[in-house]
């Protein structure tokens, strides 16, 4: 879209595409984190307006519609970071302060995008080349700046940096170049930053990275993160001078924008180096500074039920109770989950019922409890959780598919019961290492330990069970509560394999409640001496 001399024009058809959709649904939610935070950072409300597929233009003037606030970045320079699992929200987010930061801050975009498959690299290098050459053609008079990216790069580039541009020639004709993909990174990393701090003695700089690797079974084996975050660290002492430049009125705001699952390079299944691994990045430590790390883990439980009416397109009242407890317990939160729980429901349990004036007059759910999820294959919350379940290892595996077995509690010698029960002259270290696999799923929050409850002790029975461990501590009852996760762990399990879990687990505490007091009246008996009757 052309962008001239302060002025805006975003272009677009008359109807909203499906972002534009999410970012309305997502963030019109008031009272979510995320979007409130933005909101703190950027100085403006959100306004659906923004998003609706018309054109938005704003006049070249020196007086800007909105300020952001002090000590903001948007108004001083920093790095902002949305961090977060798949489907958290973090691009809608990104959207929205990107599309406002250019509509009423003047602030213009350079992006530049990278994911785990070969040649990425290249692709990183290649937007934020093409995105900064954009920006000058858009703060420039027609016709100044050659339409040809390497052209215009020709004439845009310091003259020490000129030996350098002959290896990306290739790559801004072809992004899809795989070989060198480094070194054109590191060419490209040395124009961007010279481009980039010419830029903003003019205008101000939104620069978006992105860094992505979809679903992954091993995402920590991913190489490309390391190479994502050293580029981030490169760029971050662009940021770090153009804070002190604004201060002095040198240069125009410049605002990292970051979008992450992780915050750093790192192994993200150890806590213990989570510390060390937001410290280790100097563009994460600014935000962190700062105030403007965003750690995003979905919807809260109140914000919910007003998520899924507007994605129905209903009043919030309008969500039955019904629907709100079950989109809850299978998606935990998680906005891209809801959308595509409510899109399979609209199939065969979701009804709207529209009134004369073609508006919304009455929701019609039913038939919840005979939901498949595991059917849900080709949604991406089923797959998800798929490769998160074959990338456990196999002892683990087999413990998690065991405990979807049960309905409620199970404790450690209900599993034990069917693969080293104590009876069968299985040993403690069978019991640690089923008790080691517990743990692990418990860090993962996979399943969760849960207190007794009034219910579960009644008649007794159940309190013999509870308290039948006692030499070694008291057993710990665990729950899969995460229904996502309970359906597509259950349905790797057979029918007849369940049905032996329970009865191993059963007959486990109707030994545990009966056989010792039997054999410890049977060794009293053995023990007690014996006369016999002839004397």
């Amino acid at each position: 879209s052309p962008i001239r001399s302060g002025a805006v024009l975003v272009t677009s058809s008359n109807m909203p595409s499906n972002m534009q959709l999410n970012v309305q649904q997502i963030c019109s939610v008031k009272s979510w984190v995320g979007i409130a935070r933005v909101q703190q950072m950027l100085g403006g409300s959100f306004s659906k307006d923004l998003h609706s597929g018309e054109q938005v233009i704003r006049p070249p003037s020196g007086q800007l519609m909105h300020k952001a606030p002090e000590k903001s970045p948007f108004a001083e320079g920093g790095v902002v970071v949305l961090a977060g699992g798949a489907g958290v929200g973090k691009t809608e987010l990104a959207e929205h302060m990107v599309a406002f930061a250019a509509c009423h801050l003047h602030m213009l975009p350079v992006f530049g995008t990278m994911g785990p498959r070969p040649g990425d690299s290249v692709r990183l290098a290649t937007e934020l080349l093409k995105s900064s050459i954009g920006v000058f053609r858009a703060v420039s008079r027609k016709g100044e700046i050659p339409d040809d990216d390497y052209a215009a790069l020709q004439k845009l580039a310091p003259k020490e940096l000129a030996g350098r541009l002959p290896k990306l020639e290739q790559a801004l004709k072809c992004s899809s170049v795989k070989e060198r993909g480094l070194d054109i990174l590191e060419s490209a990393l040395q124009v961007s930053y010279s481009l980039i701090q010419s830029l903003v003695t003019h205008t101000a700089i939104v620069l978006v990275l992105q860094f992505d690797y979809g679903t992954s079974l091993h995402p920590n084996k991913i190489q490309d993160r390391e190479i994502f975050w050293k580029s981030v660290a490169r760029l971050s002492k662009l940021v770090q001078a153009n804070m002190r430049d604004v201060k002095e009125g040198r240069q125009k705001p410049l605002v990292m924008l970051i979008v992450c699952r992780e915050t750093d390079e790192g192994d993200e299944a150890d806590p213990q180096n989570e510390e060390k691994r937001l410290e280790c990045n100097p563009a994460i430590k600014i935000a962190r500074e700062r105030n403007t790390l965003l750690l995003l883990n979905g919807l809260a439980e109140e914000n919910i039920p007003e998520y899924t009416g507007n994605y129905l397109g209903v009043p919030t009242q309008m969500v039955p109770p019904n629907l709100r407890a079950f989109v809850t317990n299978v998606t935990g939160g998680n906005p891209r989950h809801i959308r595509e729980t409510i899109d399979q429901l609209l199939e065969s349990c979701i009804q709207v019922h529209l009134g004369a004036n073609k508006r919304p007059k009455h929701l019609e759910c039913k038939d919840l409890d005979k939901v498949d999820i595991s059917k849900w294959q080709h949604t991406a919350m089923v797959g998800e959780t798929v490769c998160l379940l074959e990338s456990l290892d196999p002892l683990t595996a087999a413990v998690l598919k065991m405990s979807t077995c049960f309905e409620k509690w199970f404790t450690l010698p209900d599993l034990a019961a069917s693969s080293s029960s104590k009876w069968a002259d299985a040993t403690h270290f069978d019991f640690l290492r089923l008790f080691q696999a517990v743990k692990k799923l418990e860090q993962k929050d996979i399943i969760e330990e849960v207190q007794p409850g009034p219910e579960d002790l009644q008649g007794g029975a159940p309190e013999v069970c509870w308290k039948r461990e006692e030499r070694y501590g008291k057993a710990s009852r665990f729950q899969v509560r995460n229904m996502l996760i309970k359906a597509v762990g259950g349905a790797m399990v057979l029918e007849s394999q369940k049905k032996s879990v329970k009865r191993q687990a059963l007959i486990d505490r109707a030994l545990g409640r009966h056989l010792p007091a039997r054999l410890e009246e049977l060794a009293r008996k053995r023990n007690a001496q014996h006369i016999p009757w002839y004397y």
